[in-house]
């Protein structure tokens, strides 16, 4: 069991479905009056008292006169607590286990890691021992907080009923469930979802989702990876897990992805695969940050294969877009920085935008950037445990 958790039943734990809707417009959209809040959720003023009390006595908001106001009375404010529950995030890659420890607002309070168990005979991390380093890791961030409410863990991965990791290919995981242990083990809530659905979910409340109901994710890293919001949900369970995308044709002569398509986004924005094809025309290992720095140094070959892979991005971007009918997609991942920094990118999306001489309709798209370090991704299975922990 994990130390220094609050000794509420795990049932005690959840919100009802009003008092999670108040608690959501509050955290996403800041402090609101009763009647703002009402108005918003169309909820009576009597509804709307009983669910604010019931915040109120719970721990989880608390009601202050605004500052006084030139005309008028002022107005009771109500305003979420950030410590009204704290949720370990995990991210697991292929060979390390990341720790945060946030709390309601997302906010990180503390960080830790550590190295995955070996690997056994056929390249499988061990599930035991994994569930058990995970745990530790809530241990060793319990003390940094009052209290530790859940869990979260994202895996790159397929992940279904917020437990079993179907198919977790960088951990060599087949049909693995690792919430079930972590929860006897713990004593805790526990949801696992795939590493861009965390910072799907955490976009939605914390960032993109405030302004759109409806967003796409894209991660550049060791693969492409993508998450989708629609009509403010996140959507936990995609039908392929971006493969779609990843191999969706960019250009006939171009270079191969490890399928073998020819000219695929992949082939261009694969880490692995444009590491490859980068050593193979050196003659000697070339990494994505060496070409970073031979593009700064003026080298062509290096801008030329990073302004490839930029505008490989920039349609999956307006693809991806007109497919969900959305004016907004999120960027993100560690190599995002190699492609953002090419003109090449946004030109593709421009391009794609151009309307025809005879249509009238003009789309806009907002394509925002966040750059991850692990802490972030961790952070983002943070979130999704919060948003577990109180119902959502």
């Amino acid at each position: 069991m994990v130390t220094g958790t609050s000794e509420r039943p795990a049932g005690e734990r959840g919100l009802t479905a009003g008092e999670l809707a108040v608690t959501r417009q509050l955290l996403v959209h800041g402090p609101a009056t009763r009647g703002d809040l009402g108005d918003r959720l169309n909820l009576s003023y009597a509804s709307m008292s009983r669910l604010a009390r019931a915040l109120i006595v719970g721990g989880m908001a608390t009601e202050d006169l605004e500052p006084a106001a030139a005309i008028g009375r002022p107005r009771q404010i109500l305003t979420a607590v950030p410590s009204a529950r704290h949720v370990v995030g995990v991210k697991l890659t292929g060979d390390t286990a990341y720790g945060v420890v946030c709390d309601l607002f997302g906010e990180v309070k503390a960080t830790t890691r550590a190295a995955l168990p070996r690997r056994e005979e056929g390249g499988v991390v061990p599930i035991a021992a994994t569930v058990k380093l995970v745990a530790q890791l809530a241990s060793r961030l319990a003390p940094k907080v009052p209290t530790v409410d859940g869990i979260g863990v994202s895996v790159g991965g397929v992940i279904v009923d917020g437990s079993v990791v179907r198919e977790g290919t960088f951990l060599g995981w087949r049909d693995v469930d690792l919430g079930g242990p972590l929860r006897d083990r713990t004593e805790l809530p526990v949801i696992v979802t795939n590493d861009v659905t965390a910072l799907a979910r955490e976009q939605l409340w914390f960032g993109a989702g405030r302004t759109h109901s409806t967003f796409g994710i894209v991660t550049v890293g060791a693969g492409l990876g993508v998450g989708v919001v629609r009509n403010g949900v996140a959507v936990e369970e995609l039908i392929d897990n971006g493969h779609l995308l990843a191999h969706s044709p960019v250009d006939s002569s171009g270079p191969s992805c490890s399928l073998g398509h020819r000219g695929c986004v992949a082939a261009y924005l694969n880490r692995e695969d444009l590491e490859r094809q980068a050593s193979a025309a050196a003659g000697h290992p070339v990494t994505i940050g060496d070409l970073v720095r031979a593009r700064a140094g003026g080298d062509q070959a290096a801008t030329r294969r990073l302004d490839d892979a930029a505008r490989a991005l920039g349609h999956v971007v307006a693809s991806f877009a007109g497919a969900l009918q959305t004016t907004c997609i999120v960027l993100g991942g560690e190599d995002l920085a190699a492609f953002t920094d090419s003109p090449a990118l946004q030109e593709a999306i421009d391009d794609r935008l151009r309307p025809g001489p005879l249509e009238t309709q003009r789309c806009t798209l907002d394509v925002l950037t966040t750059p991850l370090t692990f802490t972030d991704w961790a952070r983002g299975a943070a979130v999704a445990g919060i948003q577990h922990v109180l119902g959502a």
